[in-house]
Parts: structure tokens; C-alpha cells; sequence
């Protein structure tokens, strides 16, 4: 087997085209079993996240096919008082060819060393998502000590939260509260309310007006407008988000829901009906037609408390068409941001663990007395 390194210096129009008949090939199997469509860029949601990324291409020797596949995004982030490179591995996937599993197992390790190396990466991180079984057996489950595999050690759990819609009890948002849309007037008290509460976050992707800058203009479609900025009766801001959705870069076409996720979907029909929440896409397996679900990420959420969350995301859910959902992320300790109890929401269990080689030492933000959430946002699993 041949391994070869993608990067954007090296990106052809072939590699790209087989890279996204490889990927096409692979479903994700949690409680919905999807299909991730890359559109014609399959390096489209990598230029989302960074400048910097590499791809590990294994190709059969004989036939040249791709074997597998594994992707790391550099990324530069604040931690502590430092700016540190992090990487996100990602997109691994493997043919089930027994001998591309085996000697995949064995490049694992020197293309970390590489990344390592020639990115100037720190730390790397992945998500794995605990709905995936069959995933989180091959990753998490004890393993021969004496191999030279990486390990995984939990850094954080969280939740990705999806919202469909309101029971007709829910509060009002907050009267006394004035949400305006992000604009170039209110641009440096946004950045001075984001650069103070990033600062308690661990691996913040927003620090300055430069880290700012550069993350909206890599987001595909993204503009100020989208952000939405609460003021108190002061005029002083109390919260902010904003929206972005993914399907510019890449769709998630439902091909069958499990049980209780079809259940899930049952209802929001329902719901709709009465006026209540959006409906979900419907799956590959009942019309034969690929529908993706239609959703937007919540990025850059940072609020003073659970009441200004639910007032912006009142706005943000009106905004929405009317097949759309809003989804985030949600570390369990942060009560500010858990879904309102008068919302139609479900979750779907992830964790973030950090990779590293067996013989490197622990890092400090591992140990247990670290205990402030870091920043983790969708747009970055």
C-alpha cells in the first residue's frame, strides 16, 4: 500500500473527484443512518475550519484504487495564555479489506508524527459520536498495551442539541431586552463581549480582531448580519450568536431513522400540524428520493444567562425556513445554554478526546481539576 498527503498546495481536480467517490461510499450508522454529500468540494468544509489541513490518502499498489483515508485541520487557538496549534482528526475511513485495516493501524502513528512535524501541531483532538456502536468499539475498547496504537484519553462530553420548534407555553422572550442584527456600528462592543467571555475558554477559536476576522470569512456565505445581538435596557450587551448553515459546503441526507428517532420525526409532523415545529426531511428509504436535513449551526453563542439565550433564540428560530431546525453544541456542566424545557429538542451524545502517542506525557488540561468548558462548536465536528 502507498500513502500519499493531500494539502492545498497539491489539490487536483482528480484527487478531489476520487476523494469524493471514496467518501460516498461510507454511511455514518447512529439513530439516523446518513449520507454525507461533499457537493463538488470535498476540501470545502476543511477550508470552513482552517488555512491548514492535510488528507492521508492509502492506495492499493496493483489496481491504484483508494484504500483509505484521514483527514487533520490545523487550527490556532488560545489556551491559557498561550496561542497553541491543536489539529482535529477527521474523515477517517477504511475499505473492508482486511489488509487495508491492518496496515492503516500501522500508519496511524507516523502520520500524527507528520502532522506534528510539518504543521507545528501541539495537540490533536477528534469527536466521536457514542450513537455511531459500531465506531465507538473500534476506537474506545481496551486495547493491547504492548501495540504501538495511539490513545484516547475523554477530554470532555457534550451534547449536540437540535431544536424543531415551541410549545405554545413557552415564555416570551424578554421585553426589556433589544436584539439588533450584527453591523459594523456595533462591531468592536460585539468583539470587546466576545473577547471577555472567550477568555475563560479553553482552545477559543476568537481572541482578537485578526482571529475574528479570519474565522467569519472562512465560513461559506457567512456575513455579519447573521450575528444576533442582544442589549440590555443600558444598552450594554448581554449575549450573541449566530447562525450559519452548512449546506454550502456539505449536505446530510437521511437514508433511515432508527425506532425512536422515526418516533422523534412522527411527531414533529405532528407538531407541525398545530402549528408547533418544522418537519424533519424525509428518509431515502421511504421516497427514494435524497432529501438532506435542512438545519443551522449556532456559532459564537456567548450569553450572560439562560433567560437572553431563549429570547435570541426565539429570533433565530423565526428567521428559519420553514423545513429548517437550529442545532449546537452543549457541554453538560454549562446549565446557561441546556435546551429550554418549553422547546422541542433532542440530543445526540458526543465526547472530544484527546490523541496522543503512548509515550508522550499527559497534558495539563487533562487533569481533573481543570473543569472550565472549552469552546467546541459544530461547525468544528
Amino acid at each position: 500500500m502507498n500513502l500519499e498527503v493531500v494539502e492545498p498546495s497539491n489539490i487536483t481536480p482528480a484527487i478531489n473527484l476520487e476523494l469524493l467517490q471514496f467518501f460516498s461510499q461510507f454511511h455514518t450508522s447512529g439513530w439516523v443512518d446518513l449520507k454525507i454529500d461533499r457537493l463538488n468540494d470535498f476540501f470545502g468544509l476543511y477550508k470552513t475550519q482552517s488555512d491548514q489541513f492535510r488528507t492521508y490518502v492509502m492506495r492499493n499498489q496493483q489496481s491504484g484504487k483508494i484504500e483509505a483515508c484521514a483527514s487533520f485541520i490545523a487550527r490556532d487557538v488560545k489556551l491559557g495564555d498561550e496561542i497553541q496549534k491543536i489539529a482535529y482528526a477527521t474523515d477517517l475511513r477504511v475499505s473492508s479489506s482486511r489488509r487495508a485495516i491492518l496496515e492503516w493501524s500501522q500508519h496511524f502513528l507516523p502520520t500524527m508524527e507528520d502532522v506534528k512535524t510539518q504543521m507545528g501541531v501541539q495537540h490533536f483532538f477528534s469527536f466521536i459520536d457514542f450513537t455511531e456502536t459500531a465506531m465507538t468499539n473500534i476506537f474506545l475498547r481496551p486495547r493491547n498495551m504492548r501495540r504501538t496504537l495511539p490513545r484516547y484519553y475523554l477530554y470532555r462530553k457534550f451534547k449536540v442539541n437540535t431544536l424543531h420548534g415551541r410549545f405554545p407555553w413557552a415564555p416570551a422572550p424578554i421585553s426589556s431586552l433589544r436584539i439588533r442584527e450584527g453591523n459594523e456600528s456595533n462591531l468592536d462592543a460585539l468583539l470587546a463581549y466576545l473577547f471577555k467571555k472567550f477568555r475563560f475558554r479553553p482552545f477559543a477559536s476568537v481572541w482578537d480582531g485578526q482571529s475574528f476576522e479570519k474565522k467569519i470569512r472562512r465560513l461559506t456565505g457567512f456575513n455579519l448580519s447573521d450575528f444576533l445581538i442582544a442589549f440590555d435596557r443600558h444598552d450594554q450587551i448581554v449575549g450573541c450568536l449566530s447562525t450559519w448553515s452548512p449546506q454550502l459546503v456539505q449536505k446530510f441526507i437521511p437514508y433511515s431513522f432508527e425506532l425512536h428517532a422515526h418516533n422523534f420525526r412522527q411527531f414533529l409532523k405532528f407538531g407541525q400540524l398545530l402549528g408547533w415545529s418544522h418537519p424533519l426531511a424525509k428518509p431515502v428509504k421511504s421516497t427514494g428520493k435524497e432529501t438532506p436535513l435542512a438545519f443551522r449551526w449556532l456559532t459564537n453563542l456567548a450569553i450572560d444567562n439562560e433567560d437572553v439565550f431563549e429570547s435570541l433564540l426565539w429570533r433565530a428560530y423565526e428567521q428559519l425556513n420553514k423545513n429548517e431546525f437550529l442545532a449546537y453544541t452543549h457541554i453538560e456542566p454549562d446549565f446557561r445554554t441546556r435546551p429550554p424545557k418549553a422547546w422541542i429538542s433532542a440530543q445526540l451524545p458526543y465526547s472530544m478526546y484527546s490523541i496522543m502517542p503512548p509515550t508522550q506525557e499527559i497534558p495539563a488540561f487533562l487533569h481533573p481539576s481543570e473543569v472550565m468548558n472549552p469552546e467546541i462548536e459544530g461547525i468544528f465536528i
